[in-house]
């Protein structure tokens, strides 16, 4: 409710409030933010919820630089006005510049909650989603945004990387090729449309983008080198993209990955170590990123409690729906080797690559709704006859929306560590394949710091918290089994290497289908799940990943305690 007063300032039909508001208003175009506080803290003063002066005050605070009490300013705006978009819009872009993504993803939700038609709302989620690797969510959220506000080159954009992030590059190219003529000023589509390139192996097309790029770039004092440099990475040119890189100082969490990577193929493993390290430490700090281990455990544990031998035989089994694609499963570590499985598999005639669907944690969530929330989860479940068909339901529903399920074939889904929520899975699909990918653990570990991911609650961005989680997932992928409900085809990444035509058809035969040849020649495949693995599956297999973990052996030594059961259990050489 605003807040009014009778009084008249002489002017017909304008009250002391409303000219003290436009006093206000002026004095902050003017550049008088102390001047339109002063005034707002009066009117608010007699009237607390004059959403006007609420909105300059906090406009003054955002301008020198308060955003403690800009925060609790907008928080106010929201609650004397949850319709009106602007206080929701202001404090989810503050808590942005402040680094609060997941907040900032909150408000925007509730943006939504109160009004479904805010663009700007959905163009803000559209944009985090894509940031924090839910593509297909920000393609939802970015076309309703476009709908509504018209082709904004913004938006456009936002939604060409979304496509571009989900590997749906025949989307992403006009989508971007239409958001470039729209802000010739704009940096980002020309080079995502290089990354596009890049990606289908038309390089020289890719660098004539980045040259591009680049004089737009140059304008702002910005550049395209991190970009660049992973062009001519693609290409062989591993010295010249290192220049780049090497003699800069204050790189970002990503081009010091990237660096890292390529002083890894050069030998230079010290270096590749402390620039993986230090990447990983700026983008956590950046994200606001950290592993709740003590929470995962706790989940864990309750789940596989819930799931032992004697209860697991009378929990109840949803039936197969029929005249529908049904999901093939591929679970593992990030970079065990799943993005190259999902190749393999949707090599054949029969299977689609549906690559990393978000489902698992949502039949989670959902399973808790069910019973009342988390304090319930999972005990209750086994009062609540039909859930393992409503887990199943849902799963296939958001399935159809990415176009899956059409048919009586398969899809994959190899979200990585989906293994956390196997038992829901198992229940909801009985007759799913379920495939675990093995790799040895050092080189799982080597790996992950070389990339950024945010799978497996944010575990990858220390070295020790990869290493528990990957110990604790082991651990209770093993208790699932001893119940019943583990894998139903275990593939190790070495064996695959050493004898690609009897381990990819002892894969088939779990499936319950013939090998086909081309599943032999997987890196012909033009589709690849968009992951940091899609360049090295363009290739035939090799073995030139086995055993690089030696390369670290030394910063690895503090967590081989931690992985030792998880060598062990994969029958490896510690």
């Amino acid at each position: 409710m605003r807040g009014v007063t009778a009084e008249d300032d002489g002017r017909s039909g304008v009250t002391d409030e409303q000219a003290k508001i436009a006093t206000a208003r002026q004095a902050m175009a003017d550049g008088h933010a102390e001047i339109a506080a002063g005034i707002a803290g009066t009117i608010l003063e007699a009237s607390p919820d004059c959403l006007d002066a609420i909105e300059i005050k906090a406009l003054a605070e955002i301008a020198r630089g308060d955003d403690g009490a800009a925060e609790t300013s907008l928080r106010r705006a929201i609650a004397v006005a949850p319709s009106r978009r602007w206080p929701y819009s202001d404090l989810a872009r503050l808590l942005l510049r402040v680094g609060r993504t997941k907040e900032a993803e909150t408000v925007a939700h509730a943006a939504l909650a109160a009004d479904s038609g805010n663009a700007d709302a959905h163009a803000i989620l559209g944009s985090l989603l894509v940031e924090r690797g839910a593509p297909f969510e920000a393609v939802v959220h970015l076309r309703t945004a476009l709908q509504l506000a018209g082709p904004h080159p913004q938006l456009l954009t936002s939604l060409g990387l979304s496509l571009l992030r989900q590997g749906r590059l025949d989307e992403a190219r006009p989508v971007l090729e239409r958001a470039m003529p729209a802000d010739s000023k704009a940096v980002e589509p020309v080079a995502y449309l290089a990354e596009l390139e890049e990606r289908v192996g038309r390089f020289a097309e890719a660098e004539r983008l980045l040259d591009r790029a680049q004089k737009i770039a140059q304008a702002s004092g910005r550049d395209v080198d991190l970009q660049r440099s992973a062009l001519l990475a693609r290409m062989g040119r591993v010295q010249q993209a290192l220049s780049l890189l090497e003699a800069r100082g204050n790189l970002s969490g990503a081009a010091l990955l990237q660096r890292g990577r390529l002083r890894d193929g050069l030998g230079r493993h010290a270096d590749a170590w402390s620039d993986w390290t230090n990447g990983k430490r700026a983008l956590a700090e950046a994200g606001g990123r950290s592993y709740p281990a003590a929470d995962v455990r706790r989940q864990a544990d309750e789940l596989a409690a819930f799931v032992s031998a004697d209860r697991f035989a009378r929990l109840p089994r949803a039936q197969r729906r029929e005249h529908c694609a049904q999901p093939i499963f591929i679970v593992g570590f990030p970079r065990s080797g799943t993005t190259l499985i999902e190749q393999i598999l949707a090599s054949h005639g029969a299977i689609e690559a549906g690559g990393e669907l978000p489902f698992g944690r949502e039949l989670r969530d959902l399973a808790a709704k069910l019973v009342g929330g988390d304090a319930n989860f999972p005990e209750a479940l086994e009062r609540h006859a039909n859930w393992p068909e409503l887990l199943r339901d849902h799963y296939l529903d958001r399935a159809k929306d990415y176009g899956l399920t059409e048919g009586g074939g398969w899809f994959t889904d190899k979200m990585p560590l989906n293994d956390m929520w196997l038992p829901l899975l198992r229940l909801a699909f009985p007759e799913s394949p379920v495939v675990l990918v093995r790799r040895h653990p050092l080189d799982v570990l080597a790996s992950v710091m070389a990339h950024d991911m945010t799978h497996g609650f944010d575990c990858a961005y220390r070295l020790e918290d990869a290493a528990t989680h990957l110990a604790l997932i082991g651990e209770i992928v093993g208790d699932y089994a001893a119940s019943g409900i583990g894998p139903t085809h275990e593939l190790q990444y070495e064996r695959l290497v050493a004898d690609q035509v009897d381990e990819t058809r002892r894969l088939m035969t779990s499936i319950g289908l013939e090998m086909e040849p081309l599943q032999l020649r997987f890196f012909e495949r033009e589709t690849v799940s968009p992951t940091p693995s899609y360049a090295q599956v363009r290739q035939p297999l090799n073995d030139r990943s086995i055993g690089r973990w030696r390369n670290y052996a030394e910063q690895l030594e503090i967590v081989r305690p931690i992985v030792a059961k998880a060598i062990e259990r994969g029958g490896y050489a510690a």
